[in-house]
């Protein structure tokens, strides 16, 4: 019920919309290069932008100046995010005028950022511009995917030139922990129980290899169950497999992760992944979700107040998540926990496996 896309692709460090890094793949044979691409509707060629110039496609990219653009530059590099594919839209003196890139992070996404367009012929040039940069991600992401606001049509118009399609509007909600989320959460029936995933030490470990193959098997298990019949974004059922969703749910960095399932005699029915952020006293709900057979009593409820608890008792002041605007069983769980609306984007998503282009 927090929804698949969008959350465990996003990295708070970065002054824009999203994005992580994973470990880059072997060099590949090198081959020769095709032209590059013109538009000549705006006279832009579509180029790769170069190591040596980063700072000018990152002011295309942010619209700013270069002062800005060599700060988000080094809080790129501080935050180990790659920004080595990025694409550019050059003019006939070979200035970068407008941006797209593709963020790989860890599960397989790669996360799409643009400048924002301007008119509707800027927008399809820039549509080429991110099919390149896909093209290149495909070698180490599954899925692309983007989050754009909806009051930027042009933006839309721009990564569907891409070849990225509309899977769902998420609402962006955001809870301030209070009194109340410390109480005892209720008890559940006979037999069902609320524990944490794994021990703590494979928990809050830098990255998902420290779970227990034991740890993992039953979280795949899980949440794979949780899929079935889904309200949220149900899209995505089989885009990628599901071990690369625990590795994206997971994340990089040492940190402490609230993660607990709901058992019946020992048979795990429901999962709740919160992640905490102790910097500055948060938590993003990053998944929760309940199989069929559990749905109806009431788990899904006492998994996130036992969360919401847990994470009140690590200092947090605030929990965020993401949900599709169409789970309206989700919304009404989280308006009773005190989440408010903050914002709202339209996700949009591309499967990348066995493509040619």
């Amino acid at each position: 019920m927090a929804c698949k896309v969008g959350r465990d692709a996003v990295h708070a460090d970065l002054p824009v919309r999203n994005a992580t890094r994973m470990r880059s793949p072997p060099p590949p044979m090198p081959v020769p290069e095709p032209p590059p691409p013109s538009v000549p509707d705006v006279g832009f060629t579509v180029v790769r932008a170069t190591a040596q110039r980063l700072d000018e496609a990152m002011a295309a990219l942010l619209a700013a100046g270069p002062a800005a653009a060599a700060r988000f530059v080094r809080q790129a590099h501080l935050a180990k995010v790659r920004l080595d594919n990025v694409w550019c839209l050059a003019d006939a003196q070979g200035r970068y005028r407008l941006t797209a890139m593709a963020i790989v992070s860890t599960g397989r996404t790669a996360m799409v950022l643009n400048t924002h367009p301007r008119t509707s012929s800027e927008a399809q040039a820039l549509g080429l511009a991110i099919a390149a940069a896909l093209k290149t991600a495909k070698a180490e992401a599954d899925l692309a995917q983007a989050l754009i606001e909806p009051g930027r049509p042009l933006d839309l118009d721009a990564v569907e030139a891409g070849g990225l399609t509309r899977l769902a509007v998420l609402d962006y909600l955001e809870c301030t922990l209070t009194a109340a989320h410390r109480a005892q959460p209720d008890a559940l029936g006979l037999g069902w129980e609320i524990v944490p995933l794994a021990q703590r030490e494979h928990l809050d470990a830098s990255d998902a290899s420290a779970l227990t193959l034991a740890a993992r098997a039953t979280l795949i298990h899980a949440l794979e169950a949780s899929y079935r019949d889904t309200l949220d974004c149900p899209g995505l059922a089989g885009v990628r497999d599901t071990t690369d969703v625990v590795d994206g749910h997971y994340g990089l960095g040492a940190r402490r992760r609230v993660w607990l399932t709901a058992r019946e005699h020992d048979e795990t029915h429901g999962v709740c992944l919160l992640n905490v952020s102790p910097e500055n006293r948060s938590a993003e709900l990053v998944y929760l979700g309940v199989a069929p057979y559990a749905r109806g009593r009431g788990i899904a409820r006492v998994l996130l107040d036992t969360g919401l608890r847990e994470c009140a008792a690590q200092g947090c002041i605030s929990v965020a998540l993401a949900v599709d605007e169409r789970n309206t069983f989700a919304h009404r769980l989280y308006a009773a926990r005190g989440f408010r609306s903050t914002s709202t984007r339209i996700a949009l998503v591309r499967s990348l496996r066995n493509t040619s282009e």
